[in-house]
């Protein structure tokens, strides 16, 4: 998305950026071991681990 978006590749230089399935997020909650980084690889996290 960065690639073809200008205003999302400035944005993902400041603010972290992650996904999430929503049956997770129903299940243990937005800051729930639930966010996977865009930036890179890396296992689940909580949001404010991002």
């Amino acid at each position: 998305m960065t690639a073809n978006h200008s205003l999302v590749t400035r944005l993902a230089a400041h603010v972290p950026l992650g996904a999430a399935i929503l049956e997770d997020l129903e299940d243990r909650g937005p800051s729930g071991p639930v966010w996977t980084p865009l930036a890179g690889a890396g296992e689940p996290r909580g949001w404010t681990q991002l």
